[in-house]
């Protein structure tokens, strides 16, 4: 298939991964830090919780805009471009007086990173083969974990000794180191004319998209993870203040713990592939996530509670990593518009979570909420491994294009 880069493919995901790292880094920056950003700008803890929502929201609801673009522009134009405005707003973050002026660099910002991983997974799917794209995917993966663990673990340490704001401007550094390299690297593989694409241009490679009989699954099992897992992460901190467990630092170490598990998952996912096979590998992973869910219900003390995120992070990634890899074949054609679509389903469950969880939270109490949410993490491995295997022995609808 044509590429956007003409560098070695273990370069270009070198590249890649610069990008990655940083959106990622800067979705999970504000989770560990809540108390300290209310208690800094005189707002309740709730308020500064529901930013993660802010940030997510437009991150998801950009993505069919920026896929499309991808396609149109090219996906390397649109990562440099979407990079730069998430550096800008991760600087105005830092120096942020008010909870408005900090409420809207966030919202930016999410609009901007949303651009960035979903076109490098389309980039990938461009250049590798599908016997080796889960794995060469899982590389870039790498490093959008190592974002999370910088963004949690990172922000928690940062802003326990120095402060949230110190937290900040080291993000905006790391995502301006990013963007050089982008800048670099990144190029086109040949000059190309670009024209805006027109509405029907957009809708048609959506339409191929949606033809095919995995997306039902793909998406739906996408948009519920965001919810179930990523839900709970800006509340963290807040659960084990309210229980003497710990603060913004445990916090930290806490969340690690599930990027920990996203580490240990592609370390191993080769050899799981070898041995389980996709639909087993999801089946498992529905499991292994949701008994760490519901043994956090215990409200055990912040050491075991990072050893039970590592867990979490395995059988999350065992799920979400196969997802990735079905949706850049779900639109060859329209290989942007498939991966944008699959992250815009992702990130809005994303930022729906933190307002589920709320209710979840206030109207049953921890115990009864993370006992839910490790049942529906469960029957939801369970669910997508069965949609998948019977809806891949379903002839593909064409659509303008071969929908993968």
């Amino acid at each position: 298939m044509p590429s956007e880069n003409p560098i070695p493919n273990t370069h270009l995901l070198a590249v890649l991964a610069a990008g990655c790292f940083v959106s990622s880094m800067s979705m999970r920056l504000i989770d560990p830090v809540v108390p300290g950003i209310a208690r800094d700008l005189g707002v309740s803890a709730a308020s500064v919780a529901i930013l993660a929502s802010y940030f997510a929201f437009p991150y998801a609801l950009g993505q069919p805009i920026l896929g499309a673009m991808g396609d149109a522009f090219g996906k390397a134009l649109i990562i440099k471009v979407t990079l730069a405005v998430l550096c800008m707003c991760l600087a105005v973050s830092a120096a942020a007086p008010t909870l408005d002026i900090l409420t809207i660099a966030r919202l930016i910002g999410g609009a901007a990173g949303g651009g960035i991983i979903p076109l490098a997974f389309a980039i990938v799917g461009d250049r590798f083969e599908m016997s080796e794209r889960q794995v060469a995917l899982s590389r870039v993966l790498t490093a959008i974990i190592a974002g999370q663990l910088t963004g949690s673990l990172g922000s928690g340490l940062l802003a326990s000794y120095l402060g949230w704001r110190t937290a900040m401007s080291a993000a905006a550094f790391l995502a301006l180191a990013a963007l050089v390299i982008t800048l670099w690297q990144l190029k086109p593989r040949a000059p190309r004319h670009r024209t805006l694409p027109t509405r029907d241009q957009v809708l048609r490679g959506y339409r191929v998209v949606f033809a095919n009989p995995l997306s039902a699954v793909c998406l739906s099992a996408v948009f519920i993870e965001g919810i179930v897992i990523f839900g709970l992460f800006p509340y963290l901190a807040v659960l084990l203040e309210q229980r003497g467990a710990g603060g913004l630092k445990e916090a930290g170490f806490v969340l690690a713990g599930f990027a920990l598990g996203g580490f240990a998952y592609t370390a191993l996912v080769r050899l799981m592939l070898t041995r389980l096979g996709l639909f087993k590998l999801i089946l498992a992973g529905g499991i292994v996530s949701g008994c760490g869910l519901a043994a956090l219900s215990l409200g055990s003390a912040w050491p075991v509670e990072m050893a039970v995120f590592v867990a979490v992070g395995v059988g999350f990634y065992m799920i979400h990593n196969s997802l990735q890899t079905q949706a850049t074949e779900l639109a060859p054609l329209h290989r942007a518009s498939g991966v944008a679509a699959h992250a815009f389903f992702f990130f809005l469950g994303q930022a729906a979570g933190p307002l589920v969880y709320r209710v979840g939270l206030d109207a049953l109490g921890s115990f009864s909420t993370l006992l839910i949410a490790g049942v529906a993490m469960a029957i939801l491995g369970v669910a997508t491994a069965i949609g998948l295997r019977q809806r891949s022995e379903r002839p593909v609808i064409e659509l303008g294009g071969p929908a993968g």
